[in-house]
């Protein structure tokens, strides 16, 4: 009830009287103004003594007294105690919002509004209100609006649990409870349940952004190897999940049997990681990424069941009108040979044919550019290292950092920390320009200053937002063309007059082969997809390469991580706390991108980083591609080409180059390509099952699931003498141990025998009785990945 009902209240009367009383209390509080003849507010105010007609002996009032009070012993009537506190809350409403008390908060109120120029139907002005409102009810009755929900995910997403409590106890009717929360949480997140595919809730997510073409994204961090029982789903989550086809089963261990849980534990594997697959939009603005899917493993499965688990992504975003782009990851062994035999690169799957769909993106590539463009035209989507006459070394850089000042640099010794492959930041500083100049000024470390200049380009290419397309394809293809210079020069460096040098050998002087592939399918991935925009097959936002990697899936992590509470120091998770955190995490994305595509006024504003662009529009550079055509791309590679001459000139590589005929862009790129054809091809000879064979498949586990299901009734009773225990106390307080427990809840509970008498054990009690060790990981994230294949079960 606003304000407003209140500004005329002395003309409030006879129906409109009652009506307002019916809606701040019920029909029976009518009944007894009525009987009163009280038909106006200020009779209302006046009136002393609301109860003391029930003390008349009058035979009107007997339907009366037996509907609104309760008769004593003593023959008395006292009027009920709710209805009363009705009938006084009604007078102190009605005392309170008086004209004579109103008018001057009004106009203070005014006021105050035309000083600080706030705008009408914001969303201030809406939480306000509602505030407003919710005082006027009983605090059972509190009513939210849809803004005010939203608010309230976001504040308890945002600052945990003490924070919001702390707002919702100080200010009563401004926020729900946590279990009301939890209720409208269901709008903007159903529950996260592991080995499950959200394809349903990434249809309306990107329904809501207006988004159809997506990157998608897999990747692994450690968790902390526990085993906890689900209630939801009435499984185990912890240990690791069977994988068919690739695809992890959902609630593969659920039993009512605590013999077959202790035989889990003996025998199955705990989980170490937790690997996920997100997806994220392409849009012209920025757009939180979407979880996908996740599962538990210990890092067991092989390269077949990530290429099955790609096509299935693949297939179901596709039959859901949204087109998957491309997969991407980070460096890991089986993610590279999975993308190297998914898109060719010096690899293939002879039993399977990714090309025979009409779905796949397909571009004719121009012939001229056969000698050096190495994939397919249709896709699916410690070592002593020295270059030409001059090592590579971190021993370069510790001279500089101890010979330089820190205000010319800006770096710590712990930026060459080798062992930590995946700090970015110190990447960024060690490739930095003024490092780089730095280091040119000394002859000797011009294999340190050149090797880092391959990795200052990769940032311009892939992670710099300012730089334009053909920009990004110079940088990109010049890293690959020094590379092959490299390469080919070292193989020829080592070779003898009988024999030529290994891959193996080759590698102790190059970099990383994992580094190489991934500048061989980023360079030509990229081009792939200028092509397929310039055909007008992709849209433009696909150029916005920064997105397309497997940060989404970092960002998962450290956001998970993030979400600690302030007085704990705990960071890291089990497996069902990670789908829990994550749960938060995609609901507060999810408002997040709701309110930067909404047009309401009452939208919801966040905070955003300094260090982003406070503008999450399109960048400029890609605005306008008229100007680019395909002889555009070809002279930009052509620059790269000959920027790579004269890079690997300076480093004394040329002699050898000239003398095997392997210095010009089409003999080097075919002598490379017959070695890497030779030296590096994999064929991978798995199948993937038809239809036909799934379903059968399927139908063996479900007869095999009924025949287990017959052995399990007919063995209850042997498996319940078994799950015998022994114990020396006979109370277990604090522990979920019960003699009996309600039929509602016996599927939480297993029955066992101690000391010979029936008990009643929850299961996740029985999973903490089971657990031998507590594990745990460090929050210092070098530790951390050390640490995770350490724990035991």
């Amino acid at each position: 009830m606003n304000n407003n009902d209140f500004c005329e209240i002395s003309n409030i009367k006879f129906n409109d009287f009652y009506d307002l009383i019916q809606e701040m209390t019920s029909d029976i509080e009518v009944e007894i103004l009525k009987a009163q003849e009280i038909n106006n507010v200020l009779a209302l105010l006046r009136a002393k003594d609301l109860d003391s007609i029930f003390q008349i002996d009058c035979e009107e009032l007997d339907d009366l007294k037996k509907r609104a009070c309760l008769k004593l012993k003593s023959g008395e009537y006292i009027i009920r105690p709710a209805i009363k506190e009705n009938l006084d809350y009604c007078v102190n409403v009605l005392k309170n919002k008086s004209p004579e008390q109103q008018l001057q908060p009004q106009s203070r109120l005014e006021q105050n509004k035309q000083n600080l120029d706030i705008k009408q139907d914001n969303f201030m002005d809406t939480f306000i209100n509602n505030l407003n409102d919710n005082m006027h009810r009983s605090k059972h009755r509190y009513i939210y609006n849809t803004h005010v929900r939203r608010f309230a995910s976001s504040v308890y997403g945002l600052g945990g649990r003490n924070l919001y409590e702390f707002l919702r106890l100080n200010l009563p009717g401004a926020f729900p409870s946590i279990p009301t929360l939890e209720s409208y949480s269901n709008e903007y997140c159903t529950r996260i349940e592991e080995g499950e595919f959200r394809f349903k809730e990434l249809v309306n997510y990107s329904n809501k952004i207006n988004c159809s073409f997506v990157y998608s994204s897999e990747d692994s961090t450690s968790v902390i190897s526990k085993v906890q029982y689900d209630i939801e789903s009435n499984s185990f989550i912890g240990f690791c999940v069977k994988l068919v086809n690739g695809l992890p089963l959902t609630r593969q261990y659920q039993t009512d049997n605590f013999t077959e849980l202790k035989n889990w534990f003996e025998t199955a594997n705990q989980v170490t990681l937790v690997n996920i697959n997100t997806v994220q939009p392409i849009t012209n603005v920025t757009s939180p990424s979407f979880l996908l899917s996740g599962f538990g493993t210990d890092n067991s499965y092989d390269t077949i069941s990530i290429i099955y688990r790609w096509l299935y992504v693949y297939e179901q975003c596709q039959t859901h009108n949204i087109r998957v782009v491309g997969f991407a990851s980070d460096a890991d062994p089986k993610y590279l040979r999975a993308m190297r035999l998914a898109t060719g690169y010096f690899a293939q799957l002879p039993n399977i044919n990714l090309l025979n769909r009409d779905d796949i993106f397909n571009i004719q590539i121009p012939k001229s550019w056969s000698s050096w463009f190495f994939l397919r035209s249709k896709q699916l989507f410690s070592a002593t290292l020295f270059i030409g006459s001059y090592r590579i070394a971190a021993k370069d850089l510790q001279d500089l950092i101890q010979g330089e000042s820190k205000l010319d640099h800006g770096l710590v010794l712990s930026d060459l920390y080798v062992k930590d492959k995946q700090n970015y930041s110190s990447c960024v500083k060690i490739s930095s320009l003024n490092v780089l100049n730095m280091l040119e000024k000394n002859k000797k470390t011009l294999g340190t200053q050149c090797y880092l200049t391959i990795l200052h380009f990769v940032t311009l290419a892939y992670i710099d937002k300012s730089k334009n397309v053909l920009e990004r394809l110079f940088y990109s293809w010049s890293i690959v063309f020094i590379s092959r210079f490299w390469w080919i020069w070292l193989k020829y460096k080592l070779s003898t007059q009988t024999q030529q040098p290994s891959s193996r050998k080759i590698e102790q002087h190059f970099m990383t082969y994992s580094s190489f592939y991934s500048i061989e399918l980023n360079a030509h991935v990229f081009t792939y997809i200028v092509l397929l925009v310039l055909h007008k097959i992709l849209p433009v936002e696909s150029l916005n390469i920064f997105l397309f990697s497997s940060q989404p899936c970092e960002n998962m992590f450290r956001s998970a991580r993030a979400l600690t509470g302030s007085f704990s120091s705990i960071t890291n998770f089990s497996l069902q706390q990670f789908f829990s955190k994550t749960r938060k995490i995609s609901i507060l994305n999810e408002i997040k991108s709701t309110e930067e595509f909404s047009n309401d006024s009452n939208k919801i504003k966040f905070p955003e980083h300094h260090k982003q662009n406070k503008n999450n529009s399109l960048p400029l550079t890609l605005k306008n591609l008229d100007n680019i055509t395909l002889n555009e791309i070809e002279k930009s590679i052509k620059d790269a080409f000959e920027y790579a001459k004269c890079f690997i000139e300076k480093l004394d590589m040329l002699s050898l180059l000239k003398k095997n005929n392997v210095f010009e862009l089409n003999t080097l790129c075919a002598r490379i390509k017959d070695d890497l054809n030779n030296m590096i091809f994999v064929t991978d000879d798995s199948e993937l099952n038809s239809d036909d064979d799934d379903n059968d498949d399927l139908n063996v586990e479900q007869t095999s699931d009924l025949v287990d299901n017959h052995v399990d009734s007919e063995e209850e009773c042997i498996d319940a003498e078994n799950a015998c225990t022994t114990s020396k106390k006979d109370n277990y307080n604090g522990i979920r141990i019960y003699s009996a427990v309600s039929d509602q809840d016996k599927n939480k509970f297993f029955k066992i025998n101690i000391n010979g008498i029936d008990k009643f054990i929850h299961k996740q009690t029985a999973a903490w009785c089971l657990t031998k060790k507590n594990n745990h990981l460090s929050s210092d994230r070098r530790v951390r990945v050390q640490q995770t294949n350490k724990q035991k079960n």
